[in-house]
């Protein structure tokens, strides 16, 4: 697991000395050192440009804060760390990020902000270094941006440009919220703050007393081009997903929300556990409304544990019961789980009262699919492949499991920029888990029984009845379930 840092010099080079020493003292060290001078005329920096283990970039103009971040393309290591030059690590802040890595693919950080449901930059909480000020975090936080240090794998900064930055209208403000919200948008992943425990400041991502000392010494910021609130306000109109937003989210909204990043092409994978899978989770022995039968300690619990801690892992949206299904189910799941606040949606995001406007999309539009599931779909829908798998897998997932999923991801890796349809209650969150996983390049949906009624020419459930309630519910989240 080879690191690089960022070092970025633009009015405190008095500090590089300093830095470069936390650096090259971490218990994971890095491979090498990449130095970013951006405009800061009165540093020598020979003793760095003689030494091979770091690559020297003497810019004599200051290029703004976004310089740092697109310069990190030329990195060759599975990480980067870039790092404010008012930022002091700890010794283990490396290990610190890699280990939460492991656990949960995403950016981190050492300052975490969580936004306040307004249109301009007003934070509601921080997380991370400034711990005597805004609470101390023990366990990994889930925020909307981070800042001060930013620890990435490396070919994630290629969604950074994947849209042209505005570099010379922003300059000096941006950065930040742009790269957080460009992961979101077009590889949905999430950014967190690691631990950062007050009795272990070696894992700091920088150190208090330094990061007050140097960051109000009032050398921050440059030539400022616009503010943070215009850039804040740029990227909720393009959709960025506040946290804070998702207290007040419904299933209509996640609907849409959907079917737009369907239409823009964007991979993503949705999940949906819900009472059947949470009795399989909780172990117990269950014959389901679709007549498939899990019995106590088979391989289905484990399987099924393990691949809903995968999803949430890898950043995949999971869909959960709300508080008017079952509040007990949904908060189970978002604590046994982890489950950050932006890629919990709702498990009936495709049915009840989006049911219709489900079925309509996918005719009126043409929306072309691979199928997975036990029954061929008819001609009026666009099904470019099926995969079959049996109707009663669940009752045969001991003896048949590996089998199957060996079999389906051989050919979800044959596929590329095309959405998937899984059918198979409990084995569709397994099989999606996994194709995410290892095929992160289509677009993975888990749609339940909500094609039922075209695939069987009959449905059980509810939702299909006008008039029935269930065919008006819309679901909703509050701040009870969804906690930020």
């Amino acid at each position: 697991m080879s690191i690089t840092a960022i070092i970025n010099i633009f009015r405190r080079g008095h500090v590089l000395d300093e830095q470069i020493n936390a650096i090259t003292q971490q218990s994971v060290p890095p491979k090498s050192i990449i130095i970013w001078n951006n405009g800061n005329r009165e540093i020598d920096l020979t003793k760095y440009k003689n030494n091979p283990f770091f690559k020297v970039f003497d810019s004599n103009y200051n290029s703004g804060v976004w310089s740092r971040f697109i310069i990190s393309q030329l990195a060759d290591t599975e990480y980067i760390c870039i790092f404010d030059d008012d930022t002091i690590p700890g010794n283990n802040w490396f290990k610190n990020c890699l280990n939460c890595m492991s656990e949960k693919e995403a950016l981190y950080g050492t300052i975490g902000v969580v936004f306040k449901d307004t249109n301009k930059y007003d934070i509601l909480r921080r997380y991370g270094w400034d711990c005597a000020n805004f609470g101390n975090n023990t366990t990994s936080k889930p925020v909307d941006i981070v800042g001060h240090s930013w620890f990435f794998k490396k070919e994630w900064i290629s969604y950074f440009t994947r849209e042209c930055p505005k570099v010379n209208e922003y300059f000096s403000v941006g950065e930040d919220m742009t790269f957080s919200f460009m992961l979101q948008k077009y590889a949905n992943i999430a950014t967190y703050v690691p631990p950062h425990p007050s009795n272990d400041m070696s894992l700091f991502g920088s150190i208090p007393k330094t990061a007050f000392g140097y960051g109000c010494d009032g050398n921050s910021g440059s030539n400022v081009k616009s503010t943070f609130d215009d850039v804040f306000s740029d990227l909720l109109k393009a959709d960025y997903r506040l946290m804070i937003k998702r207290q007040n989210a419904t299933s209509t909204m996640d609907f849409n929300y959907f079917l737009n990043k369907i239409r823009n092409c964007e991979p993503f994978a949705l999940i949906r556990p819900a009472d059947g899978e949470f009795h399989i989770l909780q172990n117990n022995t269950l014959t389901n409304i679709d007549n498939w039968t899990f019995t106590k300690d088979g391989k289905l619990y484990n399987d099924l544990t393990s691949a809903i801690h995968l999803a949430s892992k890898k950043n995949c949206y999971v869909g959960i019961p709300c508080g008017c299904c079952n509040f007990s189910m949904g908060k189970w799941y978002i604590s046994n789980f982890k489950l950050h606040p932006s890629y919990t949606t709702f498990a009936n995001v495709f049915v009840n009262k989006n049911w219709k406007s489900w079925i309509n999309f996918l005719l009126n539009e043409k929306i072309a699919f691979t199928f997975i599931g036990p029954y061929v779909l008819p001609n009026n829908f666009l099904v470019q492949n099926y995969i079959n798998i049996p109707l009663y897998l669940v009752n045969e997932w001991d003896s048949k499991g590996d089998e199957y999923l060996t079999t389906i991801l051989t050919e979800i890796k044959k596929i590329k920029n095309r959405i998937v349809l899984f059918s198979g209650g409990p084995i569709s969150k397994i099989l999606i888990s996994h194709a995410w996983n290892i095929h992160p390049y289509n677009i993975y949906l888990d749609v339940g029984s909500s094609l039922d009624s075209f695939m069987k020419g009959s449905s059980n459930r509810h939702y299909l009845i006008d008039n029935d309630p269930l065919s008006q519910l819309e679901c909703k989240f509050d701040g009870n379930l969804i906690e930020i």
